[in-house]
């Protein structure tokens, strides 16, 4: 490497250190500054000759994207620190640069790993990953097992006279059982992955009994008691399933927590068999049983998982079919006899548009997408395109003809408008002028009397009201005339949208948990809410094991903002991060068509993005948390070299 190129990692570097500095308050004085900054130049160098026969358009691409976004939630914060406007303009620009040279030079070194099939290598094994089964390490585990039989017999056949003898015995046998755990594994990894996973979060399930109940659990469980009408503002199909479980057991036992209880071992077995069904595709994919055996325990020993596999909520079973359909795609890719795997495709297809308003439109945005991917190779994917196209009528008759007939009623319309509505009144909020003409309009359907009070920069629901409130059916009626007062609005005053819309949705794209006033809390949800229902906690542990529970998912969840790579499991915007790479890592190969199920995810996000009435609950976007083990080791398995 030249001195020229020497310099210029250096300055890369330097503007990286003065970037960060601004953004974590590390005065310019600390020397931790000097040490980042030898550090960064030492890393920047490396990974230029790293990458240097690697080359991707893509990774200037996504670095600049979230270069732009952390500068972008971060500007009010550097702007205050500057009185001068010149000094905040270089700043933002240096916060920006810095940040791109880290992001880019970091995912340069990911890409590489990835596209030269170095991470294949360290994910698959390759006398596995080209067969249905794994006969060929478990001819593996019998000879070594075989092996320990004859030496333990050939022990216990000696008088033993001292310790060191008991000693070799003991780490035989220890030994055996380790490799009998571990055949018995790799031969059931389906069933002891679904045993495991209700093992685990059975002690949840004990402590929350009969479930994790809040007003939106509340108002489906009237629904199936007939006490109100039936309703898609939550989806209809998630409360059928809970009538299904719930109206049977109460008509039998007359008990209203039972009947809520067995819900909520419904939902956790249909769990456990959507996690063990995922855990053995990967093991199915060849993936070493090390990292298999690590995304289950992601699935089982983090405390949010205990928490959300016991709440009454359309997003856990929603974070199941995606989970259904990504694995279950990848399992249609991979084998020659698809068999089973076509309907539970089917299944997860329209589970996902029925389960959740927004994953209706995730799935119909992925529709082209999957007709050019299937048409690309009719013969040999035509089975999966008929199984969309049948998935596609089944959820199009369910969700217009069949809701229809059955009365249920769909969602007010001003429910749809959560992020418009709320940027509107941003303005309003402001005092900004909108003229007489424009003020009028608003008038006619808002009362804007009590907006200041109401108004919540992160919260849209208060706004929501205010316009069911007023006039939503003249709203409705001349909705274009207001589309028109909205967009004139935006053109007006574009500054005030675009910080609302910040407000609104950083948590699900900042890669970070802020701290402060913008700082949320995962799996906080405990116990049951008030209700007219005669709902009632009652715990099925005490004392000891109780404690012990209650303290582990406490530590569990602070070590979230203490342990650097496991605080990521907790952050929406980390793994939206995480999934943007991914995506960039296959496109940038040959193989781009294993990035559809990847693109299911992050249409998923998109249409929060678009429709959240909340800026950051973890819940919305579960779906793309519980896809961590396959946002990393997809993008392996599609670049493998056979």
């Amino acid at each position: 490497m030249n001195n020229k190129k020497k310099v210029y990692y250096f300055i890369q570097a330097f503007i990286s250190v003065w970037g960060i500095e601004s953004l974590v308050n590390i005065g310019a004085q600390n020397i931790i500054g000097l040490v980042i900054l030898a550090a960064l130049y030492l890393f920047y160098r490396m990974e230029a000759d790293y990458s240097k026969n690697v080359h991707s358009k893509l990774s200037p691409i996504i670095a600049g994207i979230f270069g732009i976004l952390y500068t972008f939630y971060n500007c009010s914060m550097i702007k205050s620190q500057y009185d001068n406007k010149l000094f905040q303009l270089i700043v933002l620009f240096v916060v920006f640069m810095g940040i791109f040279f880290l992001i880019y030079h970091a995912i340069n070194a990911v890409f590489t790993w990835y596209r030269t099939g170095k991470a294949y290598g360290f994910m698959y094994t390759d006398s596995y990953a080209n067969r249905k089964d794994d006969s060929v390490f478990l001819a593996i585990i019998d000879k070594l097992d075989v092996n320990l039989e004859c030496e333990f017999k050939e022990l216990s056949g000696i008088e033993f006279v001292n310790k060191a003898d008991n000693k070799i015995v003991v780490s035989k046998i220890v030994k055996r059982l380790l490799f009998g755990i571990k055949k018995v594994i790799s031969r059931r990894v389906f069933l002891c992955s679904f045993i495991i996973c209700l093992i685990f979060w059975l002690p949840g399930y004990l402590y929350e009994y009969p479930g994790i109940i809040t007003p939106d659990s509340i108002n489906q469980i009237e629904q199936t008691l007939g006490l109100v009408p039936l309703s898609n503002h939550h989806p209809i199909a998630h409360t059928l399933l809970i009538g299904l479980c719930l109206r049977p057991v109460y008509a039998i036992t007359g008990n209203i927590n039972i009947a809520i209880g067995f819900y909520t071992l419904v939902q956790m077995v249909l769990m456990a068999l959507i996690v063990a069904y995922c855990i053995n595709t990967l093991r199915v994919t060849g993936l070493r049983l090390r990292w298999v055996y690590l995304a289950l325990a992601f699935y089982t020993l983090i405390p949010f998982q205990w928490v959300y596999m016991v709440t009454m909520w359309k997003d856990v079973l929603f974070a199941g079919f995606v989970m259904l359909f990504v694995a279950s795609f990848i399992r249609l890719v991979v084998s020659n006899s698809p068999g089973c795997d076509l309907i539970i495709h089917f299944i997860a297809c329209v589970g996902t548009a029925l389960y959740r308003n927004n994953g209706l439109y995730a799935f119909f945005l992925m529709i082209p997408f999957m007709c050019i991917w299937g048409l690309k190779a009719l013969r040999k994917r035509k089975n999966m395109l008929i199984t969309w196209g049948l998935a596609l009528i089944t959820i199009i008759v369910i969700r217009f003809p069949v809701m229809s007939v059955c009365s249920v009623v769909q969602p007010d319309f001003v429910e749809s408008l959560s992020i418009p509505i709320q940027l509107f009144c941003r303005v309003l909020v402001e005092d900004k002028d909108l003229g007489a003409e424009d003020t009028q309009m608003v008038d006619k359907i808002i009362d804007t009397t009590y907006i200041h009070e109401l108004y919540a920069y992160d919260f849209a629901d208060n706004m929501k009201e205010l316009f069911k409130a007023g006039h939503p059916d003249y709203l409705q009626e001349h909705i274009w005339e207001y589309a028109g007062l909205w967009i004139r609005t935006g053109l007006k005053y574009p500054g005030l949208y675009i910080d609302e819309y910040k407000n609104m949705t950083y948590g699900y794209w900042y890669p970070d948990n802020p701290k402060g006033e913008d700082y949320y809390v995962v799996a906080e949800n405990d116990g049951v809410c008030d209700n007219a229902l005669g709902i009632q906690r009652k715990w099925l542990i005490y004392g000891l094991p109780a404690n012990l529970w209650l303290k582990t998912r406490e530590i569990g969840i602070k070590l979230s903002d203490m342990l650097p790579g496991y605080g990521i499991l907790y952050c929406m915007g980390s793994t939206f991060f995480l999934l943007c790479i991914s995506i960039g890592i296959i496109l940038s190969g040959k193989k781009r068509g294993m990035v559809m199920p990847l693109l299911l995810v992050f249409f998923g996000v998109c249409t929060v993005l678009i429709a959240t009435p909340v800026a950051a609950d973890f819940r919305y976007s579960y779906f793309m948390t519980m896809m961590i083990p396959f946002i990393i080791t997809i993008p392996a398995f599609n670049l493998e070299k056979k």
